[in-house]
């Protein structure tokens, strides 16, 4: 996969303009510039960088180089992070950077207008193996700074100010929070981002590590205005190098948050099954085919240590695929013909209070690996009322939604398709993957326990017969952590261990 380069020029061909630096108040350029000053006075070159859009399924559909497939991203753009390539290349700007083991990157700006979530993330994008090969990587170095736990002034996390140092030196960081204090930028917006030194491959040599920082969105209370962040963020970002050499002082690896209150969704299981029958009975006269859905993209950390790719991992999150997303382990071929169908149904985690928001996406997994449809829980509430209209408490915790190529005036009903996008067209042989997102429990910060989420699921109706060599359910799949130990591009695929049969419960 050739993605990081084309990412390294910053999408400029595709058009996607570079983003200004925001016109903010004179007292703003006053802070910048004396901040500046005072990393100059303390002995550190101070290059300026910038940011970018960066959308992978814009990039893909305008068969733009490099880009082989869009990742199964969410089709929300994203922010990168557009970093002087170094002090004798101040002018080259790369989202592929090296860093140094007394270097930082400083953002510093507004946070994004509200939205359901934001994160800034910090990725170990690219790494020489042992056979001497750069490879792609994508891994999370631990947490990202999110909405929920970002430092800021006032009472929410949004359009807010902001400071993030992203860097592996303890003594780099104490002197850039300093500067920043100097400039008058107040501590407790200040927030450090650690590039782990003790599991890195530091500096600037042909073997060192690249790194890369995304800013991740989702949900915007007012389009307009998340739109006009993205495309001109008010955010100033810096390259921070010592003029002499110093004693590097690495920070040890960061603390986790941990995944997990105790509290699981595990008491609405039986609810669960009384949906599914009462969707299988509303559809009386079609054959139902369960679909296998089980966890997906596992965490940076594991992903780092063998060497894999996971395609963008998040720990504010807990993904769930099913149909044909064989990167991940989820084998069934599914496709759907013109009087065929899928349901998914499952808990509104949002309303069981697990996530910050939940969503799903259909992808075509064989054509660009692009999002062709999805719904959040914005639309789940009352779908599963008609369908369980003698327990609305239940009823309002759950959703049921049907995926169709044609839905008509049909409500509760998505439609696949895709607009702009002249390389795909969606037939009755396009491959179908579903990708199920629950991000940011309250409590911890961080994505939900797998242990504690009842998993989506998803019923096929087909007015003809299911193939039942084929018909692999959640019942005859081993779903044991196997998948997990797979990535993008290694596949393993259970053995069938019971008979193939649609279960009933």
């Amino acid at each position: 996969m050739r993605v990081q380069r084309f990412l390294a020029f910053g999408l400029a061909w595709l058009g996607l303009t570079l983003c200004a630096f925001s016109q903010s108040p004179g007292q703003d350029h006053r802070a910048l510039a004396a901040f500046r000053k005072a990393l100059r006075q303390d002995g550190f070159h101070v290059n300026t960088g910038a940011t970018t859009v960066l959308n992978l399924v814009a990039a893909w559909c305008a068969s733009t180089p490099g880009f082989d497939h869009a990742l199964y991203s969410n089709n929300q753009p994203y922010l990168q992070l557009l970093v002087p390539k170094s002090t004798q290349e101040p002018g080259q700007l790369t989202s592929n950077f090296q860093l140094g083991p007394e270097e930082a990157i400083v953002l510093i700006g507004l946070t994004p207008p509200p939205e359901r979530y934001f994160g800034f993330y910090p990725f170990l994008r690219t790494r020489v193996n042992a056979e001497g090969t750069r490879q792609s990587l994508w891994a999370t170095l631990g947490d990202a700074v999110n909405n929920a736990t970002v430092k800021t002034t006032g009472p929410m996390p949004f359009n807010s100010p902001v400071a993030l140092i992203f860097t592996p030196d303890q003594g780099t960081d104490a002197r850039v929070r300093a500067a920043l204090q100097q400039a008058g930028y107040p501590a407790g917006i200040i927030n450090t981002v650690v590039f782990p030194a003790s599991m890195l491959n530091l500096g600037h040599s042909n073997a060192a590590d690249e790194l890369f920082v995304a800013l991740r969105n989702a949900l915007w209370q007012n389009e307009a205005d998340g739109n006009a962040y993205i495309r001109n963020p008010p955010l100033h970002l810096f390259r921070v190098t010592p003029r002499t050499e110093t004693i590097a002082n690495p920070f040890p690896a960061p603390r986790l948050r941990v995944r997990g209150t105790g509290q699981t969704e595990m008491d609405l299981m039986n609810k669960l099954g009384q949906l599914r029958e009462a969707i299988i009975t509303a559809n009386g006269g079609l054959y139902p085919k369960d679909l296998p859905t089980q966890p997906a993209v596992y965490e940076g950390y594991d992903y780092i240590q063998r060497g894999l790719d996971p395609w963008g991992d998040s720990r504010d999150s807990l993904f769930l695929t099913a149909g044909y997303v064989p990167e991940f382990g989820s084998a069934e071929k599914l496709t759907l013909a013109d009087d065929e169908f899928l349901m998914v149904y499952g808990l509104n985690h949002v309303a069981t209070g697990k996530a910050t928001y939940t969503s799903f996406n259909v992808y075509a997994s064989d054509e660009g690996k692009v999002p062709i449809g999805g719904a959040d829980d914005r639309a789940y509430s009352g779908t599963a009322t008609s369908y369980l209209p003698g327990d609305p408490d239940a009823a309002n915790l759950m959703y049921a939604y049907k995926i169709s190529r044609s839905c008509g005036q049909e409500p509760n009903c998505l439609t696949l398709a895709i607009g702009n996008c002249p390389r795909l067209s969606i037939g009755p042989n396009t491959a179908l993957g579903l990708f199920f997102r629950a991000y940011l429990e309250p409590p911890t910060k961080v994505g939900p326990a797998m242990p504690e989420i009842l998993y989506d699921r998803v019923i096929k109706f087909s007015p003809r017969p299911p193939d039942r060599t084929t018909n692999l359910n959640a019942h005859n799949w081993d779903l044991s952590w196997s998948h997990l130990l797979t990535g993008p591009g290694r596949r393993i695929v259970p053995e069938p261990i019971g008979p193939s049969t649609i279960p009933q419960q």
